[in-house]
């Protein structure tokens, strides 16, 4: 009696073919698909973080502890705040457990640290109702 032939290494060799081919179509569509759109959440929030005038006192912004590419304004050639150290953000939704299930009240009560402090920023507190908050928190948790 014959043995019925086995498919299963064609199929498999189908499959990697198709994978190798499809690759990258697919991850360059996944990988545009993330980039974040004209202002979402996270664009609006980017300029918040970045704005030297959304806090306060002038030329003091988030990202001028937080972002290597911020450069102060002409008008101001150094940094004026007693505690200025550069703090690279990284891995924030996780650090502060932000996430699905995860609740964002350790990184609101960062922020503020930062936002009321006189030695930093201080420019006032915000809190979850405030319209910055939500634009802010989508960029923070992309770091």
């Amino acid at each position: 009696m014959r043995k019925p032939f086995d498919y299963s290494w064609i199929v498999f060799a189908v499959i990697i073919v198709v994978v190798i081919f499809a690759y990258k179509p697919v991850m360059n569509a996944i990988q545009k698909a993330r980039q974040p759109k004209e202002g979402s959440d996270y664009m609006v929030g980017k300029e918040i973080f970045y704005n030297p005038s959304e806090w306060g006192p002038e030329n003091r912004s988030c990202a001028m502890c937080h972002a290597k590419d911020y450069t102060l304004s002409p008008n101001h050639s150094k940094v004026e705040m007693e505690e200025f150290t550069y703090v690279e953000l990284k891995n924030v939704k996780r650090k502060f457990g932000v996430g699905i299930i995860g609740n964002p009240d350790k990184l609101l009560a960062q922020v503020n640290r930062c936002l009321s402090s006189p030695r930093r920023i201080d420019g006032g507190r915000i809190n979850f109702g405030n319209s910055k908050w939500e634009p802010l928190l989508a960029y923070l948790v992309r770091q």
